[in-house]
């Protein structure tokens, strides 16, 4: 969900031990091997070679035909991809882009485009909301029910084992919010299902990641991060945002044989001396915060497991709360290892006109594609894995977000 930050970052992982963060690893975990580095290319126009986004502000996108009332005139957040070849035969597309969409009144929603690029362009889908307050139910608090006010932060992911346009292809994990008054809002997280990415059932509560006593410092649980894994009584692995009341936040982690029912797996519900699974290293550029995780598994052509990837966003301390993408691994989805350096940085803010991602980059949402490895017919390598992001330009008064794309080789 939309934050107000400012930021700056840089492009590159180191290759050697030296820059491996000691910080960010929880529990019994253990430093990976050094990491080889992860070279990021920005989608860029092919005219001008400016940095651009995949998907934008309809107000932008459209200046003529938007009006404000629209679902995402004001602004794109929260990604959430999956690539799913199957689905062309019937539905002419390939990759399903899941967004939270913001209108002139700051009202949010879920919604998705599609395509058969990864870059969505052509769209096959266009904008299209796929879960609004008006889908959701009362969230009760002690008996009393509480209107839902938004739809936020997707996480979708695919089930092979459906046949395609059948229902439960699709699952989705999100964050709601309930009350009036949008200052004073509380958060839950649900999930549904669809056969084919537009039409969702109704959603309902996930349990175990409620409020509770156990909360202490904790004021919200957000920014859920989804997978399906091979494991009988581990089907579903999570990883949210838990953020407190001193603005911090970090990283905890959650396992389900549903993706209704949810156990914790760490501390992170019982204050600042719990371990949570991942947090910022002290004096680096992620010790005051670690935001919206996304997890994901690398593997090889064999389908064997090479390691867990967790994206997230980082701040700094300090007045400014620059955020940034960093990136940990890990060998069992539980314990992670991170970087001093953020993997991501903001282009440059000496281009004029500024670039859409040249102060806050955020949100990732990363995709190892199907067909890698692997080379195209022209003999060009298919990206190692495709990472999708939010950034917003420095421009004073215009901190409006857009989604970009950036492939790993």
């Amino acid at each position: 969900m939309q934050r107000v930050r400012i930021c700056s970052i840089s492009l590159m992982l180191a290759a050697t031990a030296f820059f491996l963060v000691i910080s960010g690893c929880g529990g019994a975990g253990t430093p990976p091997t050094p990491q080889p580095v992860l070279d990021l290319s920005k989608h860029r126009d092919p005219l001008t070679n400016r940095v651009e986004p995949v998907l934008s502000d309809r107000a932008t996108a459209d200046p003529v035909g938007s009006v404000p009332t629209d679902f995402d005139y004001y602004e794109v957040d929260s990604p959430s991809v999956i690539e799913d070849p199957s689905r062309f035969p019937i539905f002419g597309d390939r990759f399903l882009l899941f967004y939270e969409g913001t209108d002139a009144l700051l009202n949010y929603v879920i919604a998705l485009v599609s395509s058969t690029e990864e870059d969505l362009d052509p769209l096959v889908i266009g904008r299209t909301v796929v879960m609004s307050p008006a889908s959701m139910p009362d969230l009760i608090d002690n008996g009393t029910p509480i209107a839902p006010f938004g739809a936020a932060d997707p996480t979708v992911i695919v089930n092979h084992s459906v046949l395609v346009n059948n229902p439960g292809r699709y699952q989705m994990w999100f964050e709601g919010t309930f009350g009036v008054n949008a200052f004073s809002l509380q958060s839950a997280i649900l999930t549904c299902s669809s056969q084919d990415g537009i039409t969702w059932t109704a959603p309902i509560f996930c349990t175990g990641l409620e409020p509770g006593a156990l909360f202490g410092t904790v004021v919200r649980v957000a920014d859920p991060s989804v997978l399906k894994t091979n494991e009988p009584s581990d089907a579903f692995r999570m990883a949210f945002e838990v953020e407190r009341t001193d603005g911090s936040s970090v990283i905890g982690m959650a396992f389900s044989d549903d993706g209704i029912a949810w156990t914790i797996r760490d501390g992170v519900f019982n204050g600042p001396p719990a371990a949570p699974s991942f947090s910022g290293g002290p004096g680096t550029f992620d010790d005051f915060a670690v935001h919206a995780p996304t997890i994901a598994i690398e593997q090889d052509s064999l389908g064997n497991l090479i390691e867990w990837m967790l994206f997230y966003e980082g701040a700094r301390s300090g007045t400014d709360n620059d955020t940034v993408i960093g990136y940990a691994t890990s060998l069992d989805g539980y314990s992670w290892s991170g970087f001093q350096i953020p993997v991501l940085d903001p282009s440059s803010d000496l281009v004029s006109p500024p670039l859409f991602d040249s102060d806050d980059l955020k949100q990732p949402a990363v995709i190892q594609p199907n067909n890698y490895p692997g080379t195209d017919i022209n003999g060009i390598p298919y990206p190692r894995f495709l990472l999708y992001y939010v950034g917003d330009p420095d421009i004073p008064g215009d901190r409006i977000n857009r989604i970009g794309l950036a492939s790993g080789s």
